[in-house]
């Protein structure tokens, strides 16, 4: 009679457990925690019942009847225009015969790259090859030295003085303060300004009922001054004179040699030279 796998893994496993024995084993004391709930979570829960009980005891015939109305919103000129067009548009599609149309052959490009992306990608892969073959051994070790600035005598007196400053702020009674009145005055418009809001407010007044039937009619003269003789001759001469500058030939010009002359000083300028630095 054969024994199953199901009804064997027990007993080996109550086997183990008895080799092992209870010398191996650590005692535990279990913790019970109840967690209490937050002061918010029963303001929570107390305001949720609230409002529960409220929408229980709520009378529906506190409501007031009201009667719904029904508007219909009709599409304007513009909305029917579109979706008209839009149809038409649609109809056309519909109706389109796909022989009216001519075969075209596609033609495939294949772009090469350039002399320049070829160079530069050419000197992106040393670069990565130098980097992934860089020896570690060949760099040297270095001592890091931190230095730590040290505030001025002025900084520290600054600081100082804030300080200083704050503590007084802090420790200020509002009692030692004086009571003061303060005085509104009501300054009055001069003669001047007076006269001057009178006239803008008759001016306003005068605009507002000014009658556009009591203007005369005029008509406008359009003038179109020629220019004088004196103005002609001088665009004349200004326009021979760029196309004088513009039609030169550098040809026509001969070489020449620049001499350089030197002034050297006479005895009297030497002399009353020495005579300035004495």
């Amino acid at each position: 009679m054969s024994t199953t796998p199901a009804k064997t893994a027990p007993t080996e496993l109550l086997a183990e457990i008895n080799k092992s024995g209870s010398t191996n084993l650590h005692h535990v004391n279990p913790q019970e925690k109840n967690p209490l709930p937050s002061a918010e979570d029963v303001l929570q829960k107390g305001h949720r019942q609230n409002l529960l009980q409220s929408l229980n005891q709520f009378d529906v015939s506190c409501l007031n009847h009201t009667c719904t109305k029904q508007r219909v919103i009709l599409p304007d000129t513009g909305i029917i225009a579109e979706e008209k067009h839009h149809q038409e548009h649609i109809e056309n599609i519909g109706k389109f015969k796909r022989t009216s149309l001519k075969r075209t052959e596609s033609m495939e490009k294949g772009c090469l790259p350039s002399q320049d992306v070829i160079n530069q990608e050419r000197t992106e892969a040393e670069l990565r090859d130098r980097i992934g073959s860089f020896n570690k051994d060949q760099l040297k070790h270095t001592t890091t030295e931190e230095k730590t600035v040290l505030p001025s005598p002025d900084d520290i007196q600054h600081e100082k003085v804030e300080q200083e400053l704050r503590d007084r702020i802090g420790s200020f009674h509002k009692e030692d303060l004086n009571p003061t009145e303060t005085a509104v005055k009501v300054v009055l418009p001069t003669e001047d300004v007076i006269e001057q809001e009178k006239q803008e407010q008759e001016l306003k007044n005068s605009i507002n009922s000014f009658k556009r039937a009591s203007l005369k009619h005029a008509e406008t003269q359009e003038k179109n001054p020629l220019p004088q003789s004196d103005a002609i001759q001088l665009e004349k001469k200004e326009t021979e004179l760029r196309q004088s500058i513009e039609g030169f030939e550098k040809n026509q010009l001969k070489h020449a040699v620049t001499d350089e002359k030197v002034k050297l000083p006479t005895k009297e300028e030497i002399l009353e030279a020495k005579k300035l630095e004495k």
